[in-house]
């Protein structure tokens, strides 16, 4: 497995009176190269859980393997020098870190910080660049001067130029609206088949957990809650509704569907192309009965 947490607990502050358990006995598997999403309500311990996978944070109690690296709470940066180089994280608004004066040099700055040659770290920079799509016109352009989704784009392409094997995206598309929310989540898919990445998404977005992940876990009070398919997750809304969890619209669209009709789907679509598909084969039958 590429990833591994064992029996883990987080706690901020410990020993003092503010002391909050943001993590607690959390034990669950990621395969290699799959797509995971991690959801739960605000408060949950997503943002904590990922902040652990390249040592932001180390556990309290339990430990982790991340690619055969073991990260315990007593584990040295030291040690985890060439983790951080093998897990990129996108935080929300990756744009507010960027601070070079050309794009080429922000995206060129983290191949450089992990040794190669100013030349190398350019040759980087460039394949970087070409592979979020942005425009070898502003590679010499202050990252500042970009619309917001091309500064957003310059940000991830100074995290893959570390060309790590997994990729942590925290709510990666906050603040852009529903065009580039698309585009970005595209442009994260293609990476993922193209350098067989494995991927973590933390959303509170389900219609992209229903699009692009093969597994999810649920987060909730610190704890594992569920760990299952979307297609096993999403048939169950009383439970999301539960824990305070949505469905995909196209899913919340066919529950409703079927709370108002003699109609049952026989497995509730999470997209809108298997929502239209299902109710195309339905609803010639029932206009020729009337």
């Amino acid at each position: 497995m590429s990833i591994n947490f064992k029996n883990v607990t987080y706690i901020y502050q410990p020993a003092t009176p503010f002391a909050h358990r943001a993590l607690s006995d959390v034990s669950f598997s990621i395969p290699e190269h799959s797509y995971t999403a991690v959801i739960g309500h605000t408060g949950s311990g997503k943002s904590t859980l990922i902040q652990h996978l390249n040592g932001l944070l180390r556990p309290t109690s339990g430990e982790l393997t991340v690619n055969d690296q073991l990260i315990t709470t007593t584990t040295t940066n030291k040690e985890l020098v060439k983790l951080r180089r093998q897990v990129g994280v996108v935080f929300q608004f990756p744009e507010a870190q960027l601070f070079e004066e050309t794009v080429l040099k922000d995206i060129a700055f983290a191949p450089k910080n992990f040794g190669a040659t100013p030349a190398e770290a350019e040759k980087i920079a460039r394949k970087t660049a070409e592979l979020v799509q942005l425009p070898a016109s502003v590679l010499e352009q202050s990252p500042f001067e970009l619309s917001g989704g091309q500064m957003r784009r310059v940000a991830i392409a100074g995290i893959l130029a570390m060309q790590p094997q997994i990729l942590v995206l925290d709510e990666p598309t906050a603040g852009l609206d529903p065009r580039g929310h698309q585009e970005i989540m595209e442009l994260f898919a293609q990476l993922k088949q193209q350098q067989d990445l494995t991927v973590i998404l933390v959303t509170h977005q389900m219609d992209d957990v229903a699009l692009y992940a093969d597994q999810v876990i649920v987060l909730e009070e610190g704890k594992i809650m569920a760990q299952q398919t979307p297609r096993k997750l999403f048939s169950r809304p009383e439970w999301l509704h539960k824990h305070h969890l949505d469905l995909p619209h196209a899913a919340k669209l066919a529950f409703a569907i079927q709370q108002q009709s003699n109609f049952k789907f026989k497995e509730l679509p999470l997209t809108e192309d298997q929502l239209a598909d299902q109710l195309a084969k339905w609803l010639p039958k029932e206009g020729s009965s009337n």
